[in-house]
Order: structure tokens, then C-alpha cells, then sequence
């Protein structure tokens, strides 16, 4: 199903928006490596820039006539998520330069744990028993499917504790402003929000500079269109159709897509504690389909 088919339907299903929102998740595992690997040439938000900029404009591109759409509430909700998203990318992009980027993507997104607890805070809603006892299994995975002995907690796991706190902000935020319309336009309003304030901090903080290689330009295009284009711009469109507890619960296919993916591309071996650490994941993100209550 095309970006266009999603835009035109009005709703999708639970189950529809369940697939959806996994897709998008698993289209941006593979930032952390991308990520890592241009951080050790260009600034953080010089790189942020460039991606988000160009993601914006192929969105423009691809749905110009939809934007005609667009309220100033949609504006405003677009501009919001893209405020917090800057902040969740520009903890993780300096983190990541200085933690391993499988302790980066368990710390952030261990962030589904915190979003029932804004729930709670702000709208007085309590996740249902079967969510709760898929986040603790899902949890458990997570940190199974990361455990080494020779990762240790250092300077940069403050940013990407804040990048968790952020992220945790971001998908509870998402879930109330895809309720209220024209999610995709949200969505794209976002991606150029933080195109624009990261352009803005490149200028102030770095030297910034237009990508000089063809192997940059690889990498940010590819982070520009597989992780924002489609892996950003349509979370809102995903979120619509959940819960904010039960969406954030699908964060944790990020480090388990990205260990298939070193795996397939980087032949990294798998292990015995990975798999076990998978199993954990699938069986929690599975069960609330399966106990409903």
C-alpha cells in the first residue's frame, strides 16, 4: 500500500495501524548505524539538516496538492511534534558519538515505558492489564536482546536518557494529534519543522556544511527516505488507530530489526541470548492481540 492509498483513506484499522506502525519502527532501525557512521565525518544537526530539509522536500513533491489542506491546528500540532522530535534527534545524534549504538537504541527506546505513565498524569487513563503485561515481557526482551557484559553506562548515555524522556513525550503527543485530523499533514508538517530548527542549530552551534561526498549523500538520502520520509512522516497516520501505551510498545523493534539487519547485511552472529531476547519482544508486542483485556 502506497504513502498516497494511506493519505486518502480516512481510518485505517486497529490491526491495519498495528502493521503500519511496526513497518515504520522497522524502516528506522537502521538510522543508529547510518547515523553513527556519517556522525564521524559531519556535526550532529549539520547531518539532521541536510536529512530532514530533503525529506521535507520530497514530501512537498509527493502530496503539494494535499497540503492545501492544512489549518492552522494542524500547523500548530505539526510544529509542536517537530519541536520535541528535534530534541529527541539532537540528544541521540550527540549521544550516539559517544555510547554504543546497541546500548543507544535500548536506552531510547526504552521510552514505551514512561508513555503510560504520561497517560496516567495527563489524561487520567490506566493501560489495560493485557498492554501492561505485554510491556513487561516486551521490556525483559529488550534488555535480553542487549545484555553484554562489556557495554558499560558512560557520558553519553545522559543525552540518550534525555533522547528516552523525549521520545517517551513524542509518541504520547503523536497519539492526541493524529486523533484530531489529517495525520499525514501532521506528519509533514513535522519533518519540516525539524529540518528548519535544525538547520537553525547547525548555523548557531557548527560549521555547516553541505554534504561533500558521494557516500554522505548515500547515507543522508537514505536516511531521508527510508527513516524520515516514510519512517517518520507516517507514525502519525500509524498512531491514529492506537493508544498512545500500546504504540510506544512497538519501539522495541528497533534494536531487534537492527540486529537482523547487522545480521543480514554485517553478517553478525546471533545468539542463543538473542533469540531469546526475540522471543520475549514478539511474545509481548503479541499479546495484547491475543488477551484483549
Amino acid at each position: 500500500m502506497s504513502a498516497k492509498t494511506l493519505a486518502e483513506r480516512k481510518e485505517l484499522t486497529v490491526h491495519q495501524s498495528e502493521l503500519l506502525m511496526a513497518a515504520v519502527i522497522i524502516a528506522r532501525s537502521t538510522s543508529f548505524v547510518i547515523s553513527k557512521l556519517t556522525v564521524a565525518a559531519m556535526s550532529p544537526f549539520n547531518i539532521l539538516a541536510v536529512r530532514f530539509l530533503s525529506a521535507f522536500v520530497i514530501l512537498l513533491l509527493l502530496f503539494h496538492r494535499q497540503m492545501k489542506r492544512c489549518t492552522g491546528k494542524i500547523f500548530r500540532n505539526g510544529v509542536v511534534l517537530g519541536i520535541v522530535y528535534t530534541f529527541v534527534m539532537g540528544f541521540e545524534m550527540t549521544g550516539i558519538q559517544y555510547a554504543e549504538t546497541s546500548l543507544a537504541s535500548l536506552i531510547e527506546n526504552s521510552a514505551f515505558i514512561l508513555v503510560p505513565v504520561l497517560e496516567i498524569l495527563f489524561l487520567h487513563q490506566f493501560p489495560k492489564r493485557s498492554v501492561t503485561i505485554g510491556m513487561v515481557l516486551a521490556f525483559c526482551g529488550l534488555l535480553i536482546l542487549n545484555f553484554s557484559p562489556g557495554v558499560k553506562i558512560n557520558f553519553g548515555c545522559i543525552y540518550l536518557f534525555a533522547a528516552m524522556a523525549f521520545y517517551a513525550l513524542a509518541i504520547f503527543l503523536t497519539a492526541i494529534f493524529a486523533k484530531e485530523g489529517e495525520p499525514l499533514l501532521v506528519g509533514i508538517v513535522q519533518i519540516g519543522t525539524m529540518g528548519v530548527l535544525s538547520l537553525l542549530c547547525s548555523l548557531l552551534f557548527e560549521d555547516f556544511r553541505v554534504p561533500s561526498s558521494g557516500r554522505e549523500w548515500v547515507m543522508i538520502l537514505f536516511l531521508a527516505v527510508v527513516c524520515s520520509v516514510f519512517g517518520f512522516t507516517l507514525q502519525p497516520v500509524a498512531q491514529r488507530g492506537l493508544e498512545a501505551d500500546r504504540a510506544g510498545m512497538f519501539s522495541v523493534l528497533n534494536p531487534l530489526a537492527a540486529i537482523i539487519w547487522g545480521n543480514l547485511i554485517l553478517s553478525e552472529p546471533i545468539t542463543p541470548t538473542k533469540i531469546t531476547g526475540a522471543v520475549f519482544i514478539v511474545v509481548g508486542i503479541l499479546f495484547p492481540i491475543l488477551f484483549k483485556r
